[in-house]
């Protein structure tokens, strides 16, 4: 497998790497059973969390390389999962793919990314970290697990528990701007269940402090189409959106998004319009999905999910 390009666009070089000039081709093998031996062994901690493994990343003379142990990592590399996983190959363009549609579609703030490739071809995420200012200074972040009175150290199944009103319910007591919060985590959990995310859980939805001091929900990340890669449930959190389980009916998603909305703190026309809004974009969704790295096969599995998801909404 061939590196798709060898050089970032201009646009790519201003949002990941503050316009430097630098290399997509990664000093490192990636074996089909795992990271090549070659592969600094990752150091430090990370406070986003995924399934798919991840490194930390700096910049060295126009080149990526994986942190070495006391070294300040400025993005994160994720490999490519497991052979477990269908489609493995094609996680990095599917969340590269499902990001840029967040940020630049859907008008979400979102951690910007790119692709990078082993030196034998094969394709890795890349995403700048959003906790780490140019200066050096690094934001405080909490994810939503953490701020919440769940303990999920040691229990990887316990970020599931729980629901999306729940989630809300932190943010709105955390936040500096609960509304303005409130309804960007409803745009984030409409836009998740419209790209088939089935792994949007509680650590993956955090807090940080702004540039001005205000506590707010921080820029989205770790959004892909997992239909792609597994089986799973329509939502993440286990009881749903509502606390009290409420089962998601089989058609008539639009009143169920907009109960919740209300259930919540906003409006019905608040969550109506934003509902409209957002289910207008299914073609255009799929015109940039054709130009995506995503493979054919890929893209053809990600179109029959996205569509019914975007048609039960109507």
């Amino acid at each position: 497998m061939k590196p798709l390009f060898s050089e970032y666009s201009q646009t790519e070089r201003a949002l990941v790497f503050d316009g430097e000039n630098i290399s997509p081709i990664l000093p490192y093998r990636y074996k089909s059973k795992g990271l090549g031996d070659d592969i600094p062994a990752a150091t430090g901690s990370i406070s986003v969390s995924g399934a798919q493994p991840k490194l930390g990343v700096c910049l060295k003379n126009g080149q990526l390389h994986i942190s070495e142990p006391g070294e300040q990592s400025t993005h994160i590399l994720k490999p490519c999962a497991g052979a477990r996983f269908a489609l493995n190959y094609d996680m990095p363009a599917n969340e590269l793919f499902c990001m840029n549609m967040v940020a630049s579609l859907f008008k979400i703030p979102a951690a910007p990314a790119a692709l990078c490739f082993f030196n034998d071809g094969v394709p890795a995420y890349l995403t700048r970290r959003f906790d780490l200012l140019p200066n050096g200074y690094k934001r405080h972040v909490e994810d939503i697990a953490s701020l919440s009175e769940t303990e999920v150290q040691g229990d990887s199944l316990k970020k599931y528990q729980g629901s999306y009103e729940q989630l809300a319910a932190i943010i709105a007591e955390t936040s500096d701007a609960p509304l303005l919060d409130l309804r960007t985590f409803f745009k984030l959990v409409l836009v998740n269940y419209l790209l088939c995310n089935g792994d949007a859980h509680a650590k993956n939805f955090s807090m940080m402090d702004n540039d001005d001091g205000a506590w707010r929900l921080a820029p989205a990340y770790d959004i892909l189409n997992t239909r792609l890669h597994v089986t799973d449930s329509t939502f993440a959190m286990g009881a749903g959106l509502f606390a009290d389980g409420k089962v998601c009916p089989k058609g008539g998603m639009k009143a169920h998004f907009t109960e919740w909305a209300e259930c919540i703190g906003l409006t019905a026309k608040y969550a109506v319009k934003e509902i409209n809004r957002t289910v207008a974009y299914l073609e255009e969704l799929l015109g940039q999905l054709k130009k995506s790295y995503l493979t054919k096969k890929a893209q053809s599995v990600f179109q029959y999910h996205v569509r019914h998801r975007f048609l039960s909404l109507k």
